[in-house]
């Protein structure tokens, strides 16, 4: 029984000390970081509240209303959206010629009746799709963005053709300000004239 004892407790230790010591060299797996969507449209947002108040903004300020259709899912609807900030020449006229509306369209199946309202075509043509208004809610112009692109970007020199082409038309400032004294005039009072460009 001694002898027993005298191997039995050193490898009972020794197996001890094995189970003790840390593996090294296995470390957990670490988590690969999720896929992060960027959400370009808000999913929550009054679509047709939107359109009317970009409506009544453009009326106003003589711009258009740059209606444009997509989803959180849709890779090109995120290139877009970057495009439009970081382009240069293309935000600074999205900036100063209109009021844009981004329109949550779900899986093609949401906000249907203002598609079909302003006549988009974007279930054909697919999305991003673009719709122009004017300052009556009018439609001016339905664009596909895939005449837009140059292979896998969106080309500058068509996007900004097409916004320039699409844009307001300026205001006779001569006949905005004899409009002005006019009802100035009538009611009156006075008018303050503000000279500047929107940059």
């Amino acid at each position: 029984m001694k002898n027993r004892t005298k191997i039995l407790l050193p490898m009972g230790i020794l197996i001890l000390l094995v189970l003790a010591v840390p593996v090294t060299g296995q470390e957990p797996e670490a988590k690969k970081p999720e896929k992060q969507v960027i959400a370009v449209y808000d999913i929550e947002a009054n679509a047709s509240t939107d359109i009317a108040q970009a409506v009544a903004r453009a009326k106003k300020n003589n711009k258009r209303v740059l209606v444009v259709y997509g989803g959180n899912w849709c890779g090109w609807c995120v290139k877009l959206d970057e495009f439009f900030k970081k382009d240069r020449t293309v935000a600074r006229t999205v900036r100063y010629e209109y009021e844009v509306v981004k329109v949550d369209i779900g899986r093609f199946d949401k906000n249907i009746d203002i598609v079909n309202k302003y006549g988009a075509k974007m279930k054909k043509e697919g999305v991003p799709y673009l719709t122009v208004l004017d300052g009556e809610g009018q439609v001016v112009a339905n664009q596909n963005t895939g005449d837009l692109e140059e292979g896998d970007h969106h080309d500058s020199a068509k996007v900004e053709a097409f916004l320039q082409a699409k844009k307001s038309a300026p205001q006779d400032a001569e006949k905005v300000l004899a409009a002005a004294l006019g009802l100035a005039k009538k009611d009156g009072r006075k008018v303050l004239v503000h000279l500047g460009a929107p940059w």
